[in-house]
C-alpha cells in the first residue's frame, strides 16, 4: 500500500494559516484615504501636500495613542489632479484597491463628482476642502463639510460690511465654475436682507493672472466693498494686488481659501490689506490645544518645519471628526458606512480641541 504524503496537507495548512492571519490583520486595520492632485497645476498641488502631510500626521497620532480602540489605521491615496473626471476615477481606483472606510477629497468638482458613487455604491464617510452647500443635497448622508458653507461665509462678510460706517454698496468678484458660483445666489439674498446695494457682479478665470478688464469692470459700479471668491491660496494675493495698483477704491474681503499667510506672501509686507473670513485655528495660536499637540509632533519628526498653512489645520479638522465617528461606531459594533453615518449624526458639540471656532 502506497504511503500518503504529508506535505500537501502541511502546505494546505500554512495557506490557511497565511489567510487567517491575513483576515484578522483586516479586521484590525482601519483605512482612511485621499484624493488630492499629487499632479496637475502647481497652485492645487502646493494646496493638496499640506492636506496629505496632515493626514499622514494625524494617523500617526492617532496610532501612537491608541488607534481606534486598539485596531490601527492606515493611509491611501490617489491622484485626483483637482478635477471632476479624474476625481471620480480616483475615488473608484481608491475604494477598490484600498477599501478605505474614510475619504477626504480635494474640492467642490470632485466632491459632487463622487457625490452619486457614495450614495449608490460606496457609503463611506467623506469629507473634503469643499464648503459647497451642494454637498448637504447632494443626497449623500455619510458626506459632511467641516465649516461653514461659502455662502455662510458670504453672510459673514456682507453682515460686517453692513455693520460699518462706510457706503453700503457691494460687489461680488468670483470665478467661474462650480467653486466661484456656489455662494452667489445666497449673497444676493443677503444682500437684501442687509439692505446692502449689490451694484456688481463680475466672474474671472480661476487660471487666469491679468483681471484688467474686470476690475475696470468693477471701478465703473464703484463699490465700497468687494468680495473676493474662488481663487484658491495664493492665487488670490494677484488679484488683489492687481485690484489695488488699478485705482480700485473698496475694502477687500475674501472667504476661506484667501485667508492665508501665501496671500499675504504674493501681495507683500508692504502691499494692500484685505479681510478674510475663516472659522480655523492658525499655526500662531500657541493658547490653542491641538496647535499645542500638533507643534510637538512637527517639532520631533519635522524638526526644521515651522509652520503649517491653513489646509494643514483643515485636514486635521476632518481627521479628528473621522476618528471620533470611527470610535463611535467600532465601540457600536458597526463599524461601516451604516454605523460610520449614524455616528456623524450623533456629533453634538463635539470638541476640536479649539481648531474650529464657533
Amino acid at each position: 500500500m502506497k504511503k500518503l504524503s504529508r506535505r500537501p496537507l502541511l502546505v494546505m495548512a500554512l495557506i490557511l494559516g497565511f489567510a487567517l492571519v491575513q483576515g484578522a490583520m483586516a479586521q484590525d486595520t482601519i483605512t482612511i484615504g485621499t484624493t488630492q492632485p499629487l499632479t496637475g497645476q502647481k497652485v492645487f498641488v502646493d494646496e493638496g501636500i499640506p492636506l496629505i502631510i496632515a493626514l499622514k500626521d494625524f494617523v500617526a497620532i492617532t496610532n501612537a495613542e491608541g488607534g481606534i480602540n486598539g485596531k490601527k489605521l492606515r493611509y491611501a491615496e490617489e491622484d485626483d489632479q483637482f478635477t471632476p473626471e479624474v476625481g471620480r476615477k480616483a475615488f473608484e481606483t481608491l475604494m477598490s484597491k484600498y477599501n478605505p472606510l474614510c475619504v477626504f477629497g480635494s474640492g467642490t468638482g470632485v466632491a459632487l463628482a463622487v457625490a452619486p458613487l457614495i450614495r449608490e455604491r460606496y457609503p463611506v464617510l467623506y469629507s473634503s476642502t469643499s464648503f459647497s452647500a451642494k454637498i448637504m443635497t447632494s443626497g449623500a448622508p455619510s458626506m459632511f463639510m467641516i465649516g461653514p458653507t461659502y455662502g455662510d461665509q458670504f453672510a459673514v462678510a456682507l453682515k460686517y460690511a453692513a455693520q460699518q460706517k462706510k457706503g453700503k454698496r457691494v460687489a461680488f468678484f468670483y470665478t467661474k465654475g462650480p467653486l466661484g458660483e456656489d455662494p452667489i445666489p445666497y449673497g444676493r439674498i443677503m444682500c437684501q436682507r442687509l439692505r446692502l446695494e449689490l451694484v456688481g457682479e463680475v466672474t474671472g478665470d480661476m487660471k487666469g493672472s491679468d483681471h484688467a478688464a474686470q476690475i475696470e469692470e468693477l471701478k465703473l459700479k464703484k463699490p465700497d466693498w468687494v468680495i473676493l471668491h474662488g481663487w484658491i491660496g495664493p492665487n488670490n494675493g494677484p488679484v488683489i494686488k492687481q485690484c489695488h495698483d488699478l485705482g480700485l477704491k473698496a475694502e477687500i474681503m475674501t472667504t476661506i481659501w484667501g485667508a492665508q499667510k501665501s496671500v499675504v506672501e504674493k501681495i507683500g509686507l508692504d502691499g494692500p490689506t484685505f479681510l478674510a473670513v475663516s472659522p480655523y485655528a492658525y499655526w500662531w495660536m500657541d493658547d490653542v490645544p491641538m496647535i499645542q499637540k500638533l507643534k510637538a509632533y512637527t517639532a520631533k519628526n519635522y524638526p526644521e518645519v515651522t509652520d503649517r498653512p491653513l489646509p494643514y489645520i483643515v485636514a486635521v479638522t476632518a481627521g479628528k471628526i473621522f476618528v471620533e465617528c470611527l470610535r463611535k461606531a467600532d465601540s457600536a459594533g458597526e463599524l461601516n458606512g451604516e454605523g460610520l453615518t449614524k455616528a456623524l449624526q450623533s456629533l453634538k458639540d463635539f470638541d476640536t480641541e479649539g481648531l474650529l471656532h464657533r
